[in-house]
């Protein structure tokens, strides 16, 4: 095992590609770390430089406090899991997990405890006398987990191991996967664009964008204290909504317009305006309750005008799609309810669960309650 520092770490492709800018990161023995962005983010670059698949422009990689930039992957004793397993076909899955330690030399007796061990770990067992080519996509890869597993490496990295799988199978691989880790304390490091699952399976997280760290902390942190609003709207099973504002009028200056339509706004907002009279508020979908023509809206509550989009049931709670103008906006509802497609209704917020962003910048001014208890089950595959 290993406790992992990244320190300025850079990654340039040519004289026109800067993929990774100023990466500074510690993980610590055992745990298991998450990097988290949309494509073309640079968490792919940030992991094949850690398993030493990619040299470093600039910058140091260290593991134990020695440096290991010079070092091969072998060197290193780095075990890496890809979206495609690369099992020989024509091998069995015992010979697929005991080809690194045949590589290495390993006396036949001690393979086939390693291989036996690892197999039982992963509920395998029965299945490793089958050729590859024989065996289901989720079996293939655990296999390939295990694979990686059975020379003990110092780092595990997990480069979107499951993506390519049916949405059952990645939830049962997602648990196993944590659980196996959690056993081992195996430092370990994922890349995903998926947020549900560096919600369920992380200790903590980085978020990247065009190729920088947005922001590091736990899934619960990030989760209810973005740093901006990238972070707000990436990160979680369904995005943050944005209200930009513009125009703020009236006597208490709670009066503005988003997308042309006049909102009343809630006194606490104000405060976030810009000198120019624009304020960028969010919300989660389950903070975003809708009033019909004659219902009361909460007093002190953020009030806009919009239509329905879609609305579309879910077990027992209800998405609805809105649009503001050419703002799409997302309300999950806890109760079922009907709504007709562009019906119009009023957007309403408390404000106690209202973010505020600067304008310009998008740095996260005030943190609001968030309005969802949780991850939903159904929307998560669990």
């Amino acid at each position: 095992m290993a406790k992992v520092e990244l320190r300025n770490l850079q990654k340039r492709y040519g004289d026109t590609v800067h993929a990774v800018r100023d990466v500074n990161l510690e993980i610590a023995d055992g745990e298991f770390f998450g990097l988290l962005g949309p494509s073309g983010s640079g968490k792919t670059s940030v992991l094949r430089m850690l398993a030493g698949l990619e040299a470093v422009s600039e910058g140091d990689i260290l593991f134990d406090g020695a440096s290991v930039v010079a070092r091969s992957p072998q060197e290193r004793n780095i075990a890496m899991v890809f979206e495609q397993n690369a099992l020989y076909p024509h091998m069995t899955g015992r010979q697929n997990i005991a080809y690194p330690l045949k590589v290495r030399g390993t006396p036949k007796d001690e393979m086939k405890r390693l291989v036996d061990d690892v197999a039982e770990m992963l509920n395998i067992a029965h299945l490793i006398d089958r050729k590859a080519a024989q065996m289901s996509g989720g079996q293939q890869q655990r296999v390939a987990i295990a694979r990686a597993l059975v020379r003990r490496p110092n780092l595990l990295c997990l480069d979107e191991p499951i993506a390519h799988l049916d949405t059952l199978l990645r939830a049962r691989l997602r648990g196993e996967l944590k659980r196996l880790q959690r056993a081992l304390g195996m430092t370990s490091v994922i890349v995903t664009h998926d947020p549900v699952e560096a919600m369920t399976m992380t200790d903590r997280l980085a978020v990247m964008r065009d190729g920088r760290l947005q922001q590091v902390g736990t899934p619960d942190e990030i989760h209810d204290r973005p740093a901006n609003a990238f972070v707000a709207q990436f990160f979680g099973v369904h995005s943050m909504n944005l209200f930009p504002f513009e125009g703020l009028s009236g006597p208490d200056g709670r009066v503005a317009r988003c997308q042309g339509q006049e909102a009343l706004l809630p006194e606490m907002a104000q405060r976030f305006a810009s000198a120019d009279g624009r304020l960028l508020l969010g919300c989660r979908p389950g903070a975003l309750r809708l009033r019909r023509a004659g219902e009361a809206a909460p007093e002190g509550a953020l009030r806009l005008p919009g239509k329905v989009y879609v609305a579309e049931q879910i077990g027992d709670e209800m998405l609805v799609t809105l649009q503001v103008g050419e703002l799409s906006a997302t309300a999950l509802l806890p109760e079922r309810q009907a709504f007709g497609i562009d019906e119009p209704v009023t957007l309403t917020v408390d404000a106690a669960a209202l973010y505020a962003f600067d304008p310009g910048s998008e740095a996260t001014l005030h943190f609001g309650t968030g309005g969802e208890p949780g991850v939903p089950l159904h929307a998560a595959g669990l």
